[in-house]
């Protein structure tokens, strides 16, 4: 009797020694279960889906890579030429844990080229047979000489005129128009009694190389010796110079 009590309090004890056990380890569980959850340790997210080897459930864990790289080119030198190039790689790739990658490659390449070339070759125009020439201006190769010449007449009788023609001449035929001016000046004969004072421009058109300044010359009825006067021409054209700018007038008694 003694033996079978002392058996069973041996078995008693041993039996509540065991359930403390137990419930240390569920507390001490609990408690790792609770300091492991507030730090973050057990905050990973599992989906739980059907595996290939094995064939069992288990958790597996997905993760992502993507890999995105933009390469544009662009050149530019004006001209009206473009080339656009695009390309696009794609690859997802699925293995017992799923991994999905993603690779964008974009080229972009845009060329303009413009040239334009101007070529101004100037013309020479070389002069005619004549002088003058418009596109020589100031060149005294091409350009006119003017020359007067003197005019020597009789004044004629009392109460009529005579007309005094003074030559002036071009050194070529004229291939542009060509001017001068001229006046008229005392010397011995004086205006208005002896001649009528003149001025005035003379005009050479294309193609011609002489003309004449006229005077009028006044008569009288005294007996005097010969009388002149001048005519001037002055303020040439461009296209022209001067030789002899002065010619004398000379008056000649015929009382």
């Amino acid at each position: 009797m003694k033996s079978d009590r002392r058996r069973r309090g041996d078995l008693l004890r041993r039996g509540s020694a065991g359930a403390l056990v137990v419930l240390a380890l569920a507390t001490l569980a609990s408690l790792g279960y609770a300091g492991a959850k507030k730090l973050g340790v057990l905050a990973y997210g599992y989906n739980y889906q059907y595996c290939t080897t094995p064939s069992q459930y288990q958790y597996c864990s997905t993760s992502t890579s993507t890999t995105s790289t933009t390469t544009p080119t662009t050149t530019s030198t004006s001209t009206s030429t473009t080339t656009p190039t695009t390309t696009s790689t794609s690859t997802s790739t699925s293995t017992s844990t799923s991994t999905s990658t993603s690779t964008s490659t974009s080229t972009s390449t845009s060329t303009s080229t413009s040239t334009t070339t101007s070529t101004t070759t100037p013309t020479s125009t070389k002069p005619g047979k004549g002088c003058g020439d418009k596109n020589h201006l100031h060149d005294r190769r091409y350009q006119c000489k003017v020359v007067v010449f003197g005019v020597s007449k009789k004044e004629g009788k009392a109460g009529t005129t005579t007309t005094f023609s003074f030559p002036i001449t071009l050194s070529a035929t004229a291939l542009s128009p060509v001017t001068v001016s001229y006046t008229t000046a005392n010397v011995t004969a004086v205006a208005p009694g002896d001649y009528l004072a003149k001025s005035g421009t003379v005009t050479f058109p294309i193609g011609t190389s002489t003309a004449t300044i006229n005077v009028t010359v006044i008569g009288d009825k005294l007996k005097e010796p010969n009388e002149t006067f001048y005519v001037k021409i002055s303020n040439p054209s461009a296209n022209a110079y001067l030789g002899d700018t002065l010619a004398v007038g000379t008056i000649q008694n015929d009382d």
